[in-house]
C-alpha cells in the first residue's frame, strides 16, 4: 500500500475510530476492508482505532494475529469493550457489591488464558452473562435486575470485587465506554457492522462525527428492506453521513427514505500488485477467493465449469475460501463429474495472492456491496465473469472490455463468456487484461482517501449545522464510568463550541 504523507492528508481531523462488532478468526470482505481502511488512515499521520463490541475473552491472541499478519501498521490501535473492563484499572465506587452467584452451572462458556465467559440461557434469551478474568475474578456482570425485567444491567469490578460502575442497560455501558475511550477529544466514528450500527446510531456526541458505511445490501431479492437493516434504516437522519460503496446503492437506498442529503459515496481500498501479473502458463485455469455462504452461490460456478468441460473446454478452477457450505459444495462439485478439476485450498489471509495463477474468476453472489475480491481479481489482470447484481459489478466492469457481465443467475451465460475468454487471442486477453487493471487502479490509496475526506468534510458540516447536544453526565442510578472519564466528560461540556 503507497504510504501517505501526513501533511497530504485530506481528512478530517480528529482521531479516526472504526467501529465494529468483532474481528473473527477467519474474516471476509467487511473486516479486511476496515482494517485496510484504518491502516491507509494512520499512514496520513491520523491517530486511528479499530474497535470491538463482542465478548470473546482473547482478544490478546486476536491483537498478536493481526500484528503478525501486518494488519495493524502504521500505529492502527485495537480496543475491545470487555477486555478494557479485565485490564484497566478503575476506581471503586458506592455501591452493592455483587449478587449471589447463579443456582445452576452456566449453559455456555468460553475460556482462554486472559479470561472466560460464562452465560445463562432462558429459553433463547440470555439473562446473566459474567466476563472473567484470567486470575478468576469478576470484570463484568450483565444480568436482569428481576425475572420480569426485559433489559440486563451491567456492573463492573475491580479484581478485589468492588463495584467500580453500573448502567441500566447494556447499551448505556457501551456507549459511556466509548466515552472514556474519546476522552472528549474530536473523533470521526465510522460504523462498519450493521449490528453495532443499531447501538451506535444512539450516540450522539458534541465531538463526534458519526459515519455508518453500508457495506452489502440493504434489500432482499423482493426489493424490501432486510431485517438487519430496517432498524437502522429507519433513522438514517440520525447519522451525520451514510456512506455507501457505489452509487447505484446510494441511489437505491433513497428510493428507501426519500431524503439522501446526509447520502455520500466512498469505495473501499483495494490492494493491487505493483505490476501487472504474467499472464499464467495455464489460461484455462480460474480463481475464486470467497466466502463460503449461500450468498455467494458458488454452486453456480461449479455449474458453469461443469457445462464449460462438458463442452471439450478443460478448464480448472480453485475455490479459496471457508464457510458453512464447503462441505455441500465439495459434495455438488463431486456429483459434476469435478473432482479433478475443481480444488477447494481453505481459508487463507492472503487469498486475494491468489488471482495471480488466475486468468479468469467467477462472481455469482446474489448481491454484493462492492465485492472487493472482484476489484482485487481485476488488480491483478485476472479477468471477472460476474452475475449483473446489486450493486457492484457493473460499476467496474465494462461487459467485452475488462471483464463479462452476465444476467442474473444465467449460468449457461457464463459458461458461454467463460468459454469466449478461453478462446481469445493474444492481443485482445492482453487488452482486457489492462483495462481490467486500470480500473483496479481507479480504487487505489489516493483516489480513497480523496473520497474519504470529501465525505468528512461534509460530515463534519453536517453534524455542526445539527448542534447536537452535550455528552449527559451519568447519573448514579443510570450509570457510571470510573471517576477519571466522568471527569473527562465534565471537562468535555465546558468546552466552547
Amino acid at each position: 500500500m503507497t504510504v501517505v504523507r501526513a501533511s497530504a492528508s485530506p481528512l478530517a481531523p480528529g482521531r479516526q475510530v472504526a467501529v465494529t462488532w468483532g474481528i473473527p478468526d477467519r474474516f471476509g470482505g467487511m473486516t479486511s476492508a476496515l482494517l485496510r481502511r484504518s491502516r491507509l488512515f494512520a499512514q496520513t499521520g491520523a491517530a486511528t482505532t479499530v474497535v470491538t463490541l463482542e465478548d470473546r475473552p482473547d482478544y490478546d491472541v486476536v491483537r498478536a494475529r493481526l500484528r503478525e499478519r501486518g494488519e495493524l501498521e502504521g500505529g492502527v490501535e485495537l480496543r475491545n469493550i470487555y477486555e478494557d473492563f479485565r485490564i484497566a484499572h478503575r476506581e471503586p465506587i458506592d455501591a452493592p457489591a455483587a449478587p449471589a452467584a447463579p443456582a445452576r452451572p452456566a449453559d455456555d462458556e468460553a475460556v482462554s488464558p486472559a479470561g472466560a465467559v460464562h452465560r445463562w440461557r432462558e429459553g433463547a434469551e440470555v439473562v446473566r452473562v459474567e466476563h472473567r478474568r484470567a486470575d478468576g475474578s469478576l470484570a463484568v456482570l450483565e444480568s436482569r435486575p428481576h425475572p420480569e425485567a426485559a433489559k440486563r444491567t451491567v456492573t463492573t469490578f475491580d479484581p478485589a470485587g468492588r463495584p467500580t460502575g453500573r448502567w441500566s442497560t447494556v447499551r448505556r455501558f457501551r456507549l459511556a465506554w466509548l466515552d472514556e475511550v474519546l476522552g472528549g477529544a474530536p473523533a470521526i466514528l465510522v460504523v462498519d457492522s450493521k449490528v453495532a450500527a443499531r447501538v451506535l446510531q444512539h450516540y450522539r456526541r458534541r465531538h463526534v462525527t458519526l459515519i455508518h458505511l453500508v457495506h452489502g445490501a440493504h434489500t432482499d431479492r423482493a426489493g424490501r428492506l432486510t431485517p438487519l437493516r430496517r432498524e437502522v434504516f429507519e433513522h438514517l437522519d440520525r447519522w451525520d453521513a451514510v456512506a455507501f460503496l457505489t452509487d447505484r446503492q446510494r441511489l437505491a437506498a433513497m428510493t428507501h427514505v426519500g431524503d439522501g442529503r446526509n447520502f455520500v459515496s466512498v469505495s473501499n481500498v483495494v490492494t493491487i500488485p505493483e505490476r501487472m501479473p504474467r499472464l499464467p502458463p495455464d489460461r484455462l485455469h480460474g480463481v475464486i477467493a470467497s466466502g463460503l455462504s449461500r450468498r455467494k452461490r458458488i454452486e453456480h460456478a461449479l455449474e458453469a465449469v461443469a457445462r464449460v468441460r462438458a463442452l471439450g473446454v478443460p478448464v480448472t478452477l480453485e475455490v479459496v475460501g471457508d464457510g458453512p457450505q464447503r462441505r455441500p459444495l465439495e459434495a455438488e462439485a463431486r456429483r459434476l463429474g469435478l473432482a479433478e478439476a475443481v480444488t477447494f485450498t481453505g481459508y487463507s489471509p492472503r487469498g486475494a495472492e491468489r488471482f495471480r495463477d488466475g486468468a479468469w474468476t467467477l462472481l455469482t453472489s446474489r448481491s454484493e456491496g462492492e465485492s472487493l475480491s472482484l476489484l482485487e481479481a481485476m488488480g491483478a489482470g485476472c479477468l471477472p465473469i460476474a452475475y449483473d447484481i446489486p450493486y457492484g459489478p457493473a460499476d467496474a466492469i465494462h461487459h467485452g472490455r475488462s471483464g463479462y457481465l452476465i444476467p442474473d443467475a444465467d449460468v449457461a451465460g457464463v459458461a458461454s463468456a467463460l468459454i469466449a475468454l478461453c478462446e481469445l487471442d493474444e492481443d485482445r486477453l492482453a487488452a482486457m487484461r489492462s483495462a481490467a487493471r486500470q480500473v483496479a487502479q481507479g480504487y487505489g490509496p489516493d483516489a480513497v482517501l480523496s473520497k474519504w475526506g470529501r465525505a468528512q468534510a461534509a460530515a463534519v458540516r453536517r453534524h455542526a449545522e445539527r448542534q447536537p447536544p452535550p455528552p449527559p453526565l451519568l447519573r448514579r442510578a443510570a450509570g457510571r464510568v470510573s471517576r477519571a472519564a466522568a471527569r473527562a466528560l465534565r471537562g468535555s461540556r465546558r468546552r466552547p463550541r
